[in-house]
């Protein structure tokens, strides 16, 4: 069955009564005649109740609690109130009609008004996780150049030295698990090194692994540690070691 709202002829009196008063109105102005006030009100009442006479009773469309007392001396504000909600075809709502007042007669609005407010939210969302991933990119970026720092920093070590490097980088930003990544990769480098294995630390705490670089490299020959301090980039401090 085709909802009332989808009908080619409206189910809902009040809906056919409008969309007729709009028509009518239209046709009248478009032959050049003069309206009269409120003239989609007008015809919209006519058309639905057959007379000419607005009262409470047809304003009771609208809205249904409202009293006499209320409408007395305000009837013209409700008057012009409807005529705007018919002639916009349901987009003004203007006081002193409730909210949704309209949605009897133009059920279409209410969609339209929902899915703005559907696609608003969709587009707001789309533009947040757009933000939060350029936000999140800016800050992978920064950290990464900060690792590079470090391992070009560590770079420059022996393991005579390297402590200080550990020193300097725990506690920053950089993860404690890529310091140690890069200390290990690291200490392939140097032959002193070459009797701490990986697998026998890696439950200790970081500074035990510092404390047993700077013992080997202090067990180590000199001849070794001259090699080390040859193997790092820094030539010009090596040879005034030496």
């Amino acid at each position: 069955m085709i909802p009332s709202h989808l009908s080619l002829v409206p189910f809902s009196p009040e809906r056919r009564a409008a969309m007729e008063a709009i028509a009518e109105v239209e046709h009248r102005r478009s032959r050049g005649a003069v309206s009269t006030m409120y003239p989609y009100a007008s015809a919209f009442f006519r058309r639905l109740t057959g007379s000419t006479r607005i009262t409470i009773r047809e304003i009771h469309h609208f809205v249904p609690v409202l009293t006499a007392r209320e409408l007395r001396g305000c009837r013209d504000s409700w008057l012009s109130a409807i005529d705007a909600l018919i002639e916009s075809r349901g987009t003004r709502c203007w006081l002193p009609l409730p909210v949704g007042a309209g949605q009897r007669l133009f059920p279409e609005v209410a969609f339209q008004q929902t899915e703005r407010v559907r696609c608003q939210d969709a587009l707001r969302d789309e533009k947040y996780t757009r933000q939060r991933h350029k936000e999140r990119c800016q800050r992978e970026r920064a950290y990464q150049a900060l690792a590079g720092q470090a391992e070009i920093e560590l770079a420059f070590h022996t393991p005579e030295t390297v402590g200080s490097w550990s020193a300097r980088w725990s506690g920053t930003e950089l993860r404690q698990y890529d310091l140690e990544e890069m200390f290990w990769r690291w200490s392939e480098r140097f032959p002193s090194l070459e009797p701490m294995e990986r697998w026998t630390m890696e439950s200790q705490p970081f500074w035990t692994v510092m404390a047993e670089t700077d013992a080997l490299a202090r067990e180590s020959p000199e001849s070794v540690r001259q090699l080390e301090c040859w193997m790092v980039p820094n030539k010009l401090t090596a040879r005034g070691r030496t």
